[in-house]
């Protein structure tokens, strides 16, 4: 397989010296004969605003079939692609099935759990606070999922994980001991910051009568060991797959904070969003695939038109940590040099994902984007409906699409022009409800699957993590670690 991808990057740098002067104002994909906007029932995707024509498109489009990609994706859908360094599954499609499958029961009894556990919060009328304790895609995809739904009763939510308390003692100054219950999730429940804020919270509840605070102290892992040695009753535990990647694990009880203002139904449309998502791109020929196109263009916009950036914009206010949430997506899978034969991949690797909410970008990110020296690709992403009130945000976005790609040449005030050329993609969104925030979320998990296949890694682990973890325990553990490498000016105050 590495002789294919070392002939399919030496095909894409030498098409990239023929392509390196194309201008998006001057050739659109319309006049190139190809089909650039792929409709579904959630949203629609135009890639018309690429750096791309015909000929090369469709010499992408050879790229999968000859890797077997969707023999790939049809055993990770079954449950059965490997990550080989952790050896174990991956199993985050499993959680979005409708029907039980042999040998995963356990997904569908951890779902009835997050029901039960709805109904019990529901009942503990003094419950007024939760505390969700956690880090990773153990904060990412829930707090994406909760500013998306933007329901602020019955309960107070907050999100903590900084590692010098500051979050989280911010919110115990709003909260009643006896009013406020706090979910630990952590899929290895030994995340430093995880256990750290833990012990804060028990401090907190120490010189309180009457409150056994582990009565109100809930956990997310895969570890019950661990689980149980800091305490947490069995009863409230919640129990994920070895096999559920973190930063895929909001389809699971990861993802009790996002739902429990609205209620188990909620889950279940989101759930189903995703799967739908699973069968669009199982289906789907792979030019009119959107997960599998996004992968391509990913592909032909680093290592053919060597642009190391790409930048994801939402132009609706529930969506703005959607960027923050596909970035861990993305370059925790695929921000990797060494590909499965643990030899260097001949591809570049995940470009650098940055972004946000469109309209704070445009007064900071955009001018450098509009006049800097360096290209960057993009996602725009708005809502388009008979919405009067989202109308002119769509609107935005389209202008400051066409700033990006077309941009503005002034020969008589040179200063003020604008080179544009940034190939950029729109998604438009038909609603904002569970089932398409799901549906786009597994479109974009599909497309780092297809990425890091064609890079030849193993988009599942995350060694470079693992070496922070590991030098911080050091320094934690030997006192004298740190001062091997730094002036003692520098070092923690003692």
């Amino acid at each position: 397989m590495n002789d294919i991808r070392t002939r399919i990057s030496k095909n894409l740098a030498k098409l990239g010296k023929q392509y390196v002067d194309l201008k998006i104002r001057d050739s659109s994909l319309k006049q190139k004969s190809i089909d650039d906007v792929i409709s579904t029932s959630y949203l629609n995707f135009d890639f018309s605003k690429q750096r791309i024509d015909k000929q090369a498109f469709e010499w992408l489009l050879s790229i999968p079939d000859q890797l077997n990609l969707r023999d790939h994706f049809s055993m990770l859908l079954d449950g059965n692609f490997d990550n080989p360094s952790e050896k174990r599954k991956v199993s985050h499609t499993l959680y979005r099935l409708s029907e039980e499958k042999k040998g995963f029961e356990q997904i569908f009894s951890e779902r009835n759990k997050i029901s039960n556990f709805f109904e019990k919060v529901y009942s503990r009328k003094n419950i007024k606070n939760l505390i969700c304790i956690g880090i990773g895609g153990s904060r990412l995809g829930p707090e994406l999922l909760n500013q998306f739904q933007a329901r602020g009763e019955p309960f107070n939510i907050f999100f903590c994980s900084s590692y010098d308390l500051l979050e989280l003692k911010d919110a115990l100054k709003r909260c009643d001991q006896s009013e406020t219950i706090f979910l630990a999730s952590s899929k290895s429940f030994a995340t430093s910051e995880i256990l750290k804020n833990l012990d804060f919270v028990k401090e907190w509840f120490s010189n309180t009568d009457g409150i056994d605070y582990l009565d109100q102290l809930f956990g997310v892992s895969s570890d019950t060991e661990a689980m149980d040695a800091f305490g947490i009753k069995k009863e409230n535990q919640f129990i994920i797959l070895e096999s559920l990647g973190g930063r895929y694990s909001l389809w699971s009880s990861m993802s009790l904070p996002a739902f429990i203002n609205s209620d188990f139904k909620a889950y279940q449309s989101f759930l189903e969003g995703g799967n739908a998502a699973d069968k669009y791109v199982m289906e789907s020929e792979w030019q009119d695939n959107i997960s599998m196109i996004m992968a391509l263009l990913s592909i032909w916009n680093t290592s053919a038109l060597g642009i190391n950036n790409h930048g994801i914009f939402t132009y609706n206010y529930r969506m703005r940590s959607f960027t923050s949430y596909v970035a861990q997506l993305s370059m925790e899978s695929n921000g990797k040099s060494i590909d499965s034969d643990f030899m260097p991949s001949p591809l570049s690797a995940s470009p650098l994902i940055w972004g946000g909410y469109g309209f704070d970008s445009q007064h900071s990110t955009f001018q450098w984007m509009m006049q800097g020296t360096t290209n960057t690709s993009c996602d725009f992403i708005g809502v388009n409906n008979d919405n009067e009130q989202l109308k002119d945000s769509y609107q935005m976005m389209l202008s400051q699409v066409l700033a990006m790609t077309l941009g503005e040449n002034n020969e008589m005030e040179p200063h003020k022009s604008v080179r544009g050329n940034n190939p950029c993609s729109v998604i438009q969104l038909h609603s904002l409800d569970l089932k398409t925030i799901g549906f786009l979320i597994a479109l974009y998990e599909h497309k780092v699957f297809f990425e890091g296949l064609i890079l030849g890694i193993n988009s599942f682990d995350q060694w470079g993590v693992q070496l922070g973890k590991k030098l911080a325990l050091n320094s934690k553990e030997n006192s004298e670690f740190l001062s091997n490498y730094f002036s003692s000016e520098l070092l923690p105050k003692s």
